[in-house]
C-alpha cells in the first residue's frame, strides 16, 4: 500500500513545515509577532489559514463518510460556511481588525470588562481542547489505517509532530504552513475528483449511476427534519464564522481592505473547493456499495465509512501520491490544530498570565511561557483524541457537529451581536453564555429526541439518522432563539452598569469603525516583499520536488497528476517572485 516513494513524499513535506518554522522565527520579535504576525500579514496568506483554520481532518473521514451515505447534503455545512465568511466580507472582517487587538480575548475586554475576560478565557481555553481532540483523532483514523499501528500509538506519534511544528515559528509559521498546505490539499482534491469521475466512467455516469438518496433528500429523512437540519446549520455557521473568538484569524492582516479580500478568499475557496472535495466519497457509494468487503477498511470496522476517502486514493492513486494525500489529510488537521494552539497559548499568556499572575511579565518571560503552555495544550489534544478514539455508535461527523451545537454555539452569540449592539450591560456577555450551555443540557438530558420527533409532527418509525439530527437542529435554534433574546432584551437593563463601562465601549465601537492605516500607526510600510518572497521560493522548491516525481514509474495518466500538483505550485512560486521584484524596485 505504502511504497518508498510514498514515504519520500511525507518526509519532504515534513521536512517542509519544519523548514517553514525555522525561517518565520526570525520574523517574531514581540509577542504581537508571535501570536498575529505583528498585523503585518498579507490577504492571501491569512485568506488561507482562514479557509485551512475550518478545514480539518474530519473533512476526509467523517464528513467524506457523510457523503458517502448522503452525498449532496453534506454539502450544506460548507456552503453555510461559505455565506457566513460573506457576510464577514460584507460586515465584519474589517471591524476585527480594526479593533487592533492582538487575541480576540483582549477584543472581549475591551467589549464586555475584565470579568468577561477571564470568563471567555476559561471557556474557550478547554474547548479548544476538545475540538483539537476530534481533529487529531480524525487524523490517527486515517494514519492507523494506512500504517497498521494502533490508534493510540498514532495519536500519540501524530500529537507530538503537530506540537513540535507548532511550536518553532508562532503565528508566522502557522499562517505560512497553512499557505503552503492549501497548496497541496487543492490540486490533490482535483486529482482525487478527476480519478474517481474516470473510473465510474465519466460525469454522465457518475450521475446516472448515484444512489438516488445521494441527491434526492426525502429518502434520507423526514422532509421537516431535512430542512430544519439545514436552516440550522445555515444559522449556526453564521455564528461560527462571524464572532470575536474565531474572528481572531483578521487581527493578523495588514489593514481594512486586506481583512475583507481574506475573508472573500474563503468565501470563495467554500463555494467551490467544497463540490471537488466530496466527489470521491460518492463515486465509492457506487464502486464500494459494500464497505465490509473492502480489505483496506476493515481494520477500521463498525467506523469502516470514515476512511471512505483513503479507499478510494489507495484504489486509484498512482504509485507515490498516496503519500500526497496522506500529506494533504495532515495539512488539514495541522492547519487546524496549530492555530487552535498558538491562538490559546495567546490567549492565556496575555489575558491570565499577564494580567492576573505576572503583571510586571516582560515579552522575554511571556515568551517563554508561551511556549510551556503550547507544550501543556498539545498534551492535553492528545489525552482528548484518545478518549474519542475509545467512544462506540456515533461517527466523527456527528460528534463535531453536536460539540458545535452543544459547547460552541452558546459563546458566540455574545461575542458576534456584541460587535453589533453596543448598549449592553456587561452582565450580557456571560448570562448568556450560561443560559445557553443550560439550554443545551436540558434538551440533551431532559427532553431527548422522541419528544422532539413527536412535537413537530413527524410519523413513526424513527431512523437512528432522525434521532440524531433532531437533536442538532432542536438544540441550534433553542440556543440561538433564547439566547438572542436574552442578549437583545438586555439592552433595556443597561442601566445596570456603570457609566465608565458605557463609555469605555462606545470608544471601543469608534476604534472598530475607524479604518486602518498601517504606515501611520506603524511608522513603516511592513515586509509585504519578504512575504511574497519566502513564500515563492518555498512553492518553487517544492513544486519542483513534486514536478520531479514524474520520473516514477506510473502509466501516462498518472506522470500527468505529478505534473498537474507540481506545475499549480510553481507557477504560484514564479508569480510571487515576480511581486517580489515590482516591490523590491519600488523601494
Amino acid at each position: 500500500m505504502i511504497t518508498f516513494y510514498d514515504n519520500m513524499v511525507i518526509a519532504a513535506y515534513f521536512l517542509l513545515m519544519i523548514v517553514v518554522g525555522v525561517v518565520f522565527k526570525r520574523m517574531n520579535k514581540n509577542t504581537s509577532d508571535y501570536f498575529r504576525g505583528g498585523g503585518s500579514m498579507l490577504w492571501w496568506l491569512v485568506g488561507a489559514t482562514t479557509f485551512m483554520s475550518f478545514i480539518s481532518a474530519v473533512t476526509y473521514t467523517g464528513a467524506a463518510g457523510k457523503a458517502y451515505e448522503t452525498g449532496t447534503f453534506v454539502f450544506v455545512v460548507y456552503m453555510a460556511n461559505g455565506v457566513g465568511f460573506f457576510i464577514s466580507y460584507l460586515y465584519f472582517s474589517k471591524r476585527f481588525r480594526q479593533t487592533r487587538a492582538v487575541t480576540a480575548i483582549e477584543v472581549v475586554r475591551e467589549r464586555f470588562g475584565k470579568a468577561n475576560e477571564q470568563f471567555f478565557t476559561w471557556m474557550v481555553v478547554p474547548f479548544g481542547v476538545i475540538h483539537g481532540g476530534v481533529w487529531l483523532y480524525s487524523l490517527g483514523i486515517i494514519i492507523s489505517t494506512v500504517f497498521g499501528v494502533s490508534m493510540e500509538m498514532t495519536v500519540i506519534s501524530v500529537g507530538i509532530t503537530v506540537l513540535i511544528i507548532s511550536l518553532l515559528g508562532g503565528s508566522w509559521a502557522v499562517v505560512a504552513s497553512d499557505f503552503m498546505q492549501l497548496m497541496i490539499m487543492v490540486p490533490v482534491a482535483f486529482v482525487m475528483a478527476f480519478l474517481s469521475l474516470r473510473e465510474v466512467g465519466g460525469v454522465g455516469d457518475f450521475i446516472d449511476k448515484l444512489p438516488t438518496s445521494q441527491y434526492n433528500w426525502s429518502e434520507l429523512a423526514d422532509s421537516k427534519i431535512v430542512w430544519l437540519w439545514v436552516i440550522a446549520s445555515f444559522s449556526k455557521q453564521f455564528f461560527s464564522v462571524n464572532n470575536t473568538n474565531d474572528g481572531y484569524r483578521f487581527l493578523a492582516v495588514k489593514d481594512s481592505n486586506q481583512a475583507k479580500k481574506a475573508s472573500l478568499m474563503a468565501s470563495i475557496l467554500f463555494f467551490t473547493i467544497t463540490f471537488v472535495w466530496f466527489i470521491p466519497p460518492m463515486a465509492a457509494s457506487i464502486l464500494f456499495p459494500d464497505l465490509s468487503a473492502v480489505d483496506s477498511l476493515k481494520p477500521l470496522g463498525e467506523k469502516a465509512v470514515d476512511g471512505v476517502y483513503l479507499a478510494m486514493g489507495i484504489e486509484l492513486l498512482p504509485v507515490g501520491m498516496i503519500g500526497i494525500m496522506i500529506c494533504a489529510i495532515f495539512a488539514a488537521t495541522m492547519s487546524s490544530m496549530d492555530s487552535t494552539l498558538n491562538r490559546n497559548a495567546g490567549i492565556f499568556v496575555r489575558n491570565f498570565y499577564k494580567p492576573i499572575l505576572r503583571k510586571s511579565a516582560n515579552d522575554k518571560e511571556l515568551f517563554r511561557v508561551s511556549m510551556i503552555t503550547t507544550v501543556v495544550l498539545g498534551g492535553l489534544v492528545i489525552l482528548s483524541a484518545i478518549f474519542f478514539s475509545e467512544l462506540e455508535g456515533i461517527n466523527l461527523f456527528d460528534i463535531n457537529m453536536r460539540l458545535g451545537a452543544m459547547i460552541s454555539l452558546p459563546f458566540m452569540i455574545p461575542l458576534t451581536w456584541g460587535i453589533i449592539y453596543q448598549d449592553t450591560p456587561r452582565w450580557a456577555g456571560w448570562s448568556t453564555v450560561l443560559l445557553g450551555m443550560l439550554i443545551s443540557y436540558i434538551i440533551q438530558t431532559h427532553i431527548g429526541p422522541e419528544a422532539l420527533l413527536e412535537f413537530i409532527g413527524v410519523d413513526k418509525p424513527w431512523s437512528k439518522r432522525e434521532l440524531i439530527d433532531v437533536m442538532f437542529f432542536s438544540n441550534v435554534f433553542a440556543v440561538i432563539v433564547f439566547c438572542s433574546a436574552w442578549f437583545l432584551g438586555a439592552r433595556k437593563f443597561r442601566n445596570t452598569s456603570p457609566e465608565k463601562y458605557h463609555k469605555d465601549v462606545e470608544k471601543f465601537f469608534v476604534k472598530i469603525n475607524t479604518p486602518i492605516d498601517y504606515e501611520k500607526e506603524n511608522g513603516h510600510k511592513g515586509n509585504d516583499a519578504q512575504q511574497y518572497m519566502i513564500l515563492g521560493n518555498m512553492c518553487l522548491v517544492y513544486g519542483t520536488f513534486l514536478s520531479l516525481l514524474v520520473f516514477i514509474p506510473n502509466d501516462l495518466t498518472g506522470r500527468l497528476c505529478f505534473v498537474f500538483i507540481g506545475g499549480i505550485m510553481l507557477i504560484v512560486g514564479f508569480i510571487f517572485k515576480k511581486n517580489y521584484k515590482k516591490l523590491k524596485d519600488k523601494i
